[in-house]
């Protein structure tokens, strides 16, 4: 199978890991709205994060890919996309839209390729906050991808987050900011 993939580092890097026995390709976001003709892949994982480019790409893969049933889209958002969930506006605001054009895809064309979105929580916490970690992330997204290969099911909307009681993590979170900032 063959896989292109949006990022090469962090968690791109540890999803392109998981997936290694694949055929990857890192497609350069500011590249991408050039690659569609030339990626041979069956699987895109829409993973970096740059402004609202993954709605965009999201949008010119399923016009590329709308009518194959072969091929499998994978978004990698937020939880923060949810109303009332981030103070990261703009960045909850990419997010959102990106997951309402996946929702739209997905529940109002007559689509034919499989559109998954992974809604993460906090990840990868650098201040051992209960968090997801880039390996169970690629976990999932291996699990998707192998699942797409013997089962006619489409996991269009999943959320993953660390089980801590969220509001606990939030508030332990904004007193390590504070003390970031006094330092």
């Amino acid at each position: 199978m063959r896989i292109g993939i949006t990022g090469s580092t962090g968690l791109a890097a540890a999803i392109a890991g998981a997936l290694q026995d694949h055929d990857i390709t890192h497609v350069r976001v500011e590249e991408a709205r050039l690659v569609w003709e030339d990626l041979a892949a069956d699987v895109f994982i829409n993973c970096a994060h740059v402004e609202f480019e993954q709605t965009k790409l999201l949008m010119q893969a399923y016009e590329a890919w709308k009518n194959d049933s072969s091929k499998y889209i994978i978004n990698i958002s937020s939880r923060a996309a949810q109303p009332n969930i981030s103070k990261g506006y703009m960045y909850s605001a990419q997010k959102a839209s990106l997951n309402h054009l996946a929702n739209n895809l997905v529940y109002n064309s007559d689509k034919q390729c499989r559109i998954s979105t992974i809604n993460l929580g906090l990840l990868n916490s650098k201040f051992y906050l209960p968090s997801v970690s880039h390996k169970e992330v690629a976990d999932i997204v291996s699990y998707l991808i192998k699942m797409s290969e013997f089962t006619d099911l489409e996991y269009t909307e999943l959320t993953v987050q660390n089980r801590a009681n969220y509001q606990e993590v939030q508030s332990d979170k904004e007193a390590l900011k504070d003390l970031e900032w006094l330092n």
